[in-house]
């Protein structure tokens, strides 16, 4: 095929050769193209022609990666920072980097996490967290009244005296009777 096609290239090259300017315009002859032998001389070897397909190797099974083949594959993610700090990644060709998609959203599930355990319901003296532990209410008023305080229930004042009283002299009267 190679041959064939040198053949025809060398046969074209002759043909325009020989229509140049300076000669008298000539029909060319028809008949068969005259045989031509080139030797190629090179100091490198040509490319080895592409091997022709043949119907077992078109049915085989493809061919497992190499080693060295899977070691070129992507890190993937192996861990992440776990916490309330800043997103940490952990790749698994052993690089440690900071900010990634999905330890942002590890995170954001431990920061929610926390938000929740921290969530209380508040009564006015006591608040309950989730887990059932209590604490008394930072935000109720404390009720600091002299009856509050001390028993009164024998004194013959009203409790609104007692208690202006202890507003007023900044302590609670002793009780009366």
């Amino acid at each position: 095929m190679r041959t064939a096609r040198i053949a025809l290239f060398v046969g074209m090259f002759a043909a325009l050769a020989a229509c140049s300017t300076d000669a008298p315009t000539q029909p060319l002859p028809v008949g068969p193209a005259p045989s031509v032998s080139i030797t190629v001389s090179a100091t490198t070897s040509p490319p080895a022609p592409p091997q022709a397909a043949t119907p077992e190797a078109e049915d085989a099974a493809p061919v497992a990666p190499t080693d060295s083949e899977s070691a070129v594959a992507e890190p993937v993610i192996v861990d992440c920072e776990t916490g309330l700090g800043p997103v940490t990644t952990y790749w698994s060709d052993g690089t440690v980097t900071g900010y990634s998609d999905y330890c942002q959203s590890v995170h954001d599930q431990v920061l929610q996490r926390e938000i929740d355990a921290n969530k209380r319901t508040c009564d006015g003296t006591v608040c309950t967290f989730q887990n059932g532990g209590t604490i008394p209410d930072p935000d109720a008023v404390p009720d600091d009244r002299c009856t509050n305080q001390i028993d009164y229930a024998n004194d013959p004042r009203s409790n609104a005296e007692i208690n202006s009283l202890g507003e007023s002299n900044g302590q609670c009267p002793a009780p009366i009777g």
